[in-house]
């Protein structure tokens, strides 16, 4: 690989952009003029839940533990919804006072998002205790969106317990809904730790006839890296799945700096194609540091290759691999070239419109101080998104600069 490809320094460079508020607002007076002004937005979903007083008591106080809560009044978006479950959800978020919760009910609720609506009857409400400033999950998604790479349901609400303000969550339309009502996609699966599978989910409509050759192919696929190599491995390869989506998935990791994704992604089964594809998911942990697994086992394993993770087996071969590198190196390139500073411009305007009515209601925004970060206001939240702006537009040019040279 060319050596002007040295990521590893820029990461440096990259955090100090990110984290230095100051210089990311010399940058707005200058060239960046990005629209973070007041806003006519209001709050698009409003969820208000009544439960016991001991049920409330359990429910902020227990951590670690998931807990099933009943409820007889369920009230979204105005109308009175009867649930079938309501349960805490999630593993590090368990730990804190506002939990995130898996919902469903016995008909289906209406959202809103922008011009967007949904009727969903299974959702996740996820607390966004560990997302600073609530906006990381938010940015993300719209960018995946604009790559083709996601097209979940989302949307932020306020949670209201029995009257008393919960503060801001995430609305989430389920990954095996989603597979199953849009992509009508006969079976699910949630790859954990070591490349295994975590968990499966096939849809009820059809009658599991060739589960078990889907997961046989999910199997085969990590069977094939040690014994093929070069151009006969990607065909082998794009026999199980849609290989050019995941490796921009992987580029996309890699420009947001994602600190856990190995085990955050779900494998659908597209009947079209007959391959897998996937859904990515949980994007609180960007702008990461080191990858999860620790910069010197990443370092050793990737060296300066352009993937911010080395916890799968199927990311190192596409990194040790030079075709599939290389294959890799061009859905990078087309990443970028698609993530264009208009667009990265929108994606902050957009994110902080949908924040700003949240941000500008006490009740709701001081339930910050039960999350990891306790410093929620508008102030931090807009210089936030000037330094994430600057960040992205700045590692972007510096690699686009990159490939420029490399191709010389």
């Amino acid at each position: 690989m060319n050596r002007t490809f040295k990521s590893l320094s820029f990461i440096l460079s990259f955090l100090f952009l990110i984290r230095t508020s100051s210089y990311g607002q010399v940058i707005q007076k200058d060239n960046y003029n990005l629209d973070l002004t007041n806003t006519e937005r209001k709050i698009e979903n409003i969820i208000r839940l009544y439960i016991s007083d001991s049920q409330y008591e359990n429910l902020r106080s227990t951590t670690g533990e998931k807990v099933s809560i009943r409820s007889t009044i369920l009230i979204i978006n105005g109308d009175t919804i009867k649930p079938k479950d309501i349960s805490t959800r999630g593993q590090s978020t368990l730990m804190f006072r506002r939990k995130s919760l898996s919902i469903s009910l016995k008909s289906n609720a209406s959202f809103r998002h922008g011009d967007r609506t949904e009727s969903l009857n299974k959702f996740s409400l996820l607390n966004l205790s560990m997302d600073k400033y609530y906006c990381r999950n938010r940015l993300a998604f719209e960018m995946m969106e604009a790559l083709g790479l996601f097209d979940l349901f989302y949307s932020f609400c306020e949670l209201r317990i029995n009257d008393r303000s919960e503060g801001v969550f995430m609305i989430m339309e389920t990954p095996e809904n989603w597979a199953f009502r849009e992509k009508k996609s006969p079976l699910v699966i949630r790859r954990g730790y070591d490349h295994r599978i975590d968990k499966t989910k096939d849809n009820k409509k059809n009658d599991g006839t060739y589960d078990k050759k889907y997961i046989s192919n999910y199997k085969q696929l990590y069977r094939s890296l040690d014994k093929n190599s070069g151009e006969g491995l990607h065909k082998i390869l794009s026999e199980y799945i849609d290989l050019e989506g995941y490796m921009k998935w992987l580029a996309f990791n890699f420009l947001v700096r994602n600190g856990d994704y190995a085990d955050e992604v779900f494998f659908y089964i597209d009947p079209e194609i007959e391959k897998y594809r996937i859904i990515p998911w949980d994007y609180d942990d960007i702008f990461a540091i080191t990858p999860h697994e620790g910069k010197e086992q990443r370092n050793k394993i990737l060296g300066d290759k352009l993937i911010f993770s080395s916890e799968d087996l199927l990311d190192q071969k596409i990194a040790a691999d030079p075709y599939l590198y290389e294959r890799y190196l061009k859905m990078f390139k087309e990443v970028l070239d698609e993530l264009s500073p208009e667009l990265l411009k929108n994606v902050i305007e957009n994110s902080y419109a949908e924040l700003y009515p949240f941000y500008s209601a006490e009740e709701i925004i001081s339930n910050s101080k039960f999350d990891y970060y306790k410093d929620a206001s508008l102030a931090n939240l807009k210089d936030y998104m000037l330094s994430v702006y600057l960040s992205l537009s700045a590692a972007r040019n510096k690699y686009l600069e990159d490939f420029k040279t490399r191709s010389n």
